[in-house]
């Protein structure tokens, strides 16, 4: 009877090992492979704007998650909406008329914009 009673303790004390043994520190990569990179936006120009009428929604919500913008999806999916925007409106003007109708703050309208580049 007496080894009954050490059962729960080998359980709890195996349980504790096998936690600890996945708690191992994120940033050692003993393995030897290099932790993930994140993926480019193959539409990014060199200053780090994407294509307004072309860059998919995934690359406008990175470009605008970097920016700081909050709901970038939101914001990507409103860009998405409004194409395609004219060669000339380098100003964005449709699209300003767009977020504006989606009561978009002013300073975020102009990190939208600051973000993207025409074609």
């Amino acid at each position: 009877m007496r080894i009954c009673r050490f059962i729960p303790l080998l359980l709890a004390l195996s349980l504790a090992l096998a936690f600890a043994a996945c708690g191992e520190d994120a940033d050692d990569h003993t393995s030897g492979e290099a932790p993930p990179a994140a993926p480019a936006a193959s539409d990014a120009a060199p200053g780090g704007k994407v294509s307004a009428n072309n860059a998919t929604a995934a690359e406008l919500e990175a470009a605008f998650a970097a920016a700081g913008i909050r709901n970038p999806g939101t914001w990507a999916h409103e860009v998405e909406h409004n194409r395609p925007f004219p060669a000339d409106d380098t100003e964005f003007a449709k699209l300003r008329r767009g977020l504006a109708d989606h009561n978009a703050a002013p300073d975020v309208v102009e990190t939208i914009i600051a973000q993207l580049k025409l074609p």
